[in-house]
């Protein structure tokens, strides 16, 4: 009988249909995910408009005319080259801020070494941004690279490529008993600097 038959439908649930869809796309995304992860390559990339994109295009180009022309005419000389570089920065992420860098350009002893304590200094040139940083003046053996004493000193704030000098003295009571029981011995200095 032909009544007898049943209709061929769907006996399934809605919410299961749904369900089957949403996990489908999660496990789409789940994919591109790893593959975004693995080889860094992004297929959905050009799907959506970046943000940067989007704030440039709100805004009318002839107001960003002038306020650039503004802006550079009331920045130091050395100021322009930085300002084309901001926007690629802020896009990419990638650039940590500068930071200043000091090297050590030379050092001395700033008066005896002896049992009681060692005098040093030296002079310093940030070859990175302007900032401030420390140094360490060590008095090593004169035959192995370990100190007997040592002292800190903080750099003071100082611009890109200029010279500044510090110096501390540093005693401990390992120096003083190698004086003692090397008379006329000799020491070495070591000077390390830390942005």
């Amino acid at each position: 009988m032909a009544g007898d038959e049943p209709k061929k439908t769907d006996d399934e649930p809605d919410y299961k249909k749904w369900g089957v869809i949403v996990g489908t796309i999660s496990g789409v995304f789940a994919i591109l995910a790893a593959i975004n992860t693995l080889t860094g390559f992004n297929p959905l990339k050009g799907l959506a408009p970046s943000p940067t994109s989007q704030t440039s295009a709100s805004r009318p180009l002839a107001a960003s005319v002038p306020r650039t022309t503004r802006t550079t005419e009331s920045r130091p000389a050395r100021e322009p080259a930085r300002a084309t570089k901001e926007p690629t920065t802020r896009a990419a992420g990638t650039t940590p801020p500068a930071r200043p860098d000091f090297q050590v350009r030379s050092s001395q002893w700033n008066g005896p070494c002896d049992d009681k304590a060692c005098s040093m200094s030296a002079v310093f040139r940030n070859n990175g941004d302007t900032g401030s940083g420390t140094a360490t003046f060590f008095v090593l053996w004169p035959d192995k690279f370990s100190y007997l004493a040592q002292c800190s000193v903080v750099l003071p704030r100082t611009g890109e490529n200029e010279f500044t000098s510090a110096g501390c003295v540093a005693s401990s009571a390992q120096l003083q008993n190698y004086f003692r029981t090397h008379r006329g011995g000799t020491v070495r200095l070591y000077v390390k600097a830390e942005s």
